[in-house]
């Protein structure tokens, strides 16, 4: 059977598939044209060109005894006989190739973390692990992940395109693949295993939103389309425009599949303009995606001294209500169009601001139904920039622009952080 050798379009970075005695491919998604090179005669016509090494057809065996390994201590046979090709490195700009690493490694020193977290099983170990948008000081950003356990580095991508990097940018994990949608409109996936590229489409538009259709990834457009992918191949279906779809793990800061954010024009929408908090004054609220659980307003007081409140609303009833600072409110300070929370296993937490911006951010988390404080940490003395806050049953991801913190849900406990702070 003939074998399709996968490589790299020069022009645009998108999978180009050659097939043997081919003597051009035409790129699928940017339209253009190249001239196979196949190590021989130099091809007529000039243009792009695109080198595909040649086989080798002869069999590999490898036989024998591995012995006095360390890691192995006894002998080890080995035999292969299979026809091997190896494919060329790619080295255009931008392309989506992954330098993935066998195991986890260790994060370099000058690492800077910041994007929302994305949380996920990456490995299959049963523990929680985090993906994000990094970079190097200086350095084109990547996306990487890393060990819940540990925050040793899992794997790591080549650099983004200029597009994937921009603010318009979206990333998101859903049903086994990472996405990188760039701002305009290119979908790259990954293995969400190993980051290594599986595929690549083109939207047409700006992507507002990524969430999981049955057995589909969907990805809502500036112009309001939306687009139903096949996860394994990236082939596009036709969706309904009232296909439901549940939220995932994204670059979104407003949505994670235990909760969403909302502002204060929404109100009406979900029903809050019932739920008035004597005292203060609402502008944003957590809607938990468990109906059973407390709906959460976020403000300040409205009287006085501006201080970070927090309400906590069922139906039409006020369950509880408390400032957000568990030290001295005058020593903190609060921007109402820019509050966070994030809500899980009953238990809400909500980062604030020092005022003094030298003394960083501190942690409050409280119960979700009696609003008792359970805990307030300080979480860093450094950059007051958030990137966004994700949370599982065990722990806190806590980004700001350049540093994830990863605290205990349970205590608050400082478990391991990464980046760099300046």
């Amino acid at each position: 059977m003939a074998r399709v050798i996968d490589i790299k379009c020069p022009t645009c970075s998108a999978p180009l598939q050659i097939t043997p005695g081919a003597q051009q491919v035409t790129c699928k998604y940017c339209g253009g044209t190249s001239v196979i090179d196949r190590g021989a005669a130099k091809p007529a016509g000039g243009g792009t060109v695109v080198q595909v090494p040649k086989p080798n057809t002869a069999p590999l065996v490898l036989a024998g005894a591995l012995a006095g390994l360390a890691t192995i201590g006894a002998g080890v046979a080995l035999a292969v006989n299979t026809a091997s090709v190896d494919l060329p490195t790619i080295t255009a700009p931008g392309a989506p190739a992954t330098a993935t690493t066998g195991s986890a490694a260790a994060v370099p020193d000058k690492l800077r973390f910041g994007d929302q977290p994305m949380l996920a099983d990456v490995d299959g170990d049963g523990t929680i692990d985090v993906v994000g948008k990094v970079d190097q000081t200086g350095d084109p950003h990547t996306i990487a992940a890393f060990n819940g356990r540990d925050g040793a580095l899992l794997w790591q991508t080549e650099p983004l395109t200029k597009d994937a990097q921009d603010g318009s940018a979206k990333r998101a994990i859903v049903h086994g693949r990472l996405l990188s949608i760039d701002g305009l409109g290119k979908v790259q996936a990954y293995e969400l295993r190993t980051g290594t590229p599986s595929w690549s489409t083109l939207l047409g538009e700006k992507a507002q939103r990524v969430c999981a259709g049955e057995s589909l990834i969907v990805v809502e457009t500036a112009d309001e389309a939306r687009h139903g992918l096949d996860p394994a191949t990236g082939k596009k279906q036709t969706l309904d425009k009232k296909t439901p779809c549940t939220p995932v793990f994204s670059s979104d800061e407003e949505e994670t599949p235990g909760y969403t954010m909302i502002g204060w024009w929404e109100f009406d929408k979900h029903r809050l303009d019932k739920n008035k908090v004597d005292g203060l004054s609402a502008h944003r609220a957590l809607i938990p995606a468990d109906p059973e659980a407390p709906r959460f307003v976020l403000g300040s007081r409205d009287k006085g001294t501006s201080v970070a409140m927090v309400g906590a609303v069922a139906k039409r009833d006020v369950l509880w209500k408390d400032v957000v600072p568990g030290v001295d409110p005058l020593t903190t300070t609060v921007n109402v169009t820019t509050q966070q929370a994030a809500y899980a296993d009953g238990l809400l937490v909500i980062p604030y601001n020092m005022k003094d911006s030298g003394d960083g951010v501190r942690m409050a988390c409280f119960d979700a139904k009696t609003g008792t404080r359970l805990w307030d940490v300080q979480v860093h003395k450094g950059s007051q920039v958030s990137s966004g806050i994700a949370v599982t049953a065990d722990d806190v991801f806590y980004a700001t622009w350049t540093e994830l913190h990863v605290l205990s849900l349970k205590t608050g406990e400082l478990r391991f952080r990464l980046g760099k702070s300046f």
